[in-house]
């Protein structure tokens, strides 16, 4: 029988007042609590949560990089780098045209639309979360994106949504998928 066991029995069949059985539910209570294993440690007396977070962190971080990364690759109209960030199997999802699976149809797709006339395209994540196994993550966020096709400027916003795996210890791009804030026929 658990000491906590013990006590509520005690706690059940004494014969004292309200206030003794309050003070005693009070101390079962803290004793609970208290007993309750919120985190393990670790070999370094860390607890296992704050290891994860600092993981975590280092993991975001790292995508975060791949991110100014990919970004840079941008604006050099870099589609071979591009479709380097991927996995083998990656995908690219963009809207109103096919997926592009695999590294050689990413960078096909990539380059299609960095060839566009006045091509320019910023993103930033939103959010980053990584999997409490640290080999998943989402990344959400926003871009912006301009493109003169006929001389014409014009300007999209829209949202995205990559999900990285780690391979080898790098993060790389699993599935990408993004589409317009604006409504559908361009506004």
């Amino acid at each position: 029988m658990t000491e906590e066991t013990m006590l509520f029995k005690v706690i059940m069949h004494s014969g004292r007042d309200a206030m003794t059985i309050r003070l005693m539910l009070l101390t079962a209570t803290a004793l609970l609590i208290s007993s309750c294993d919120t985190g393990k440690e670790n070999a370094n007396g860390n607890s296992s949560e704050a290891a994860v977070s600092v993981s975590s962190t280092a993991d975001e971080e790292a995508i975060r990089g791949q991110v100014a990364r990919w970004l840079e690759l941008v604006k050099a109209k870099d589609a071979a780098a591009i479709a380097q960030l991927y996995t083998e199997d990656g995908a690219v999802m963009p809207p109103n045209t096919a997926i592009g699976k695999g590294r050689v149809a990413i960078q096909q797709t990539w380059a299609s639309m960095m060839n566009t006339p006045g091509f320019e395209l910023t993103f930033a994540p939103e959010q980053i979360v990584v999997s409490n196994s640290g080999d998943m993550a989402l990344d959400r966020g926003t871009y912006r994106l301009a493109v003169a096709p006929s001389g014409k400027a014009q300007s999209d916003t829209g949202k995205y949504v990559v999900v990285w795996r780690k391979v080898g210890g790098e993060w790389k791009a699993a599935a990408d998928i993004f589409n317009s804030d604006l409504p559908a026929g361009g506004g």
